[in-house]
């Protein structure tokens, strides 16, 4: 099976905000996945593909959170019991270059080769 992504997804907790798109109240979770390019989360409000976001990412270790904006790219609908939850693919529109970079230096602790 052939690889789409360019970039490596790292599985790793980083909590993100987003306002909910209708009530603006901030929304939390932690993703999946993380690339320098986007991310995976679930979450229980209903996005739709092509949505714009307005992330805030806190890495793990007390970092200093930053913002980025992301597009909604796909949406999967997750089984459970209760409320429906959905699986959620955002790739990043914009993000400062060092914020890019911190993120970079997170997922390469992940990447490092093991003695």
């Amino acid at each position: 099976m052939h690889e789409r992504r360019g970039h490596i997804r790292v599985k790793t907790p980083v909590l993100i905000e987003f306002p909910h798109p209708a009530t603006l109240k901030t929304e939390r979770s932690f993703t999946h996945d993380v690339s320098e390019t986007g991310l995976r989360f679930p979450t229980p409000v209903e996005l739709q593909i092509g949505q714009e976001l307005a992330l805030t990412l806190q890495l793990p270790f007390g970092d200093t959170p930053f913002h980025a904006t992301g597009e909604v790219v796909w949406i999967r609908e997750i089984a459970r019991l209760g409320a429906t939850q959905y699986d959620v693919g955002v790739r990043f529109r914009w993000l400062e270059d060092p914020d890019r970079q911190r993120l970079l230096r997170h997922l390469r602790t992940f990447l490092a080769p093991r003695v």
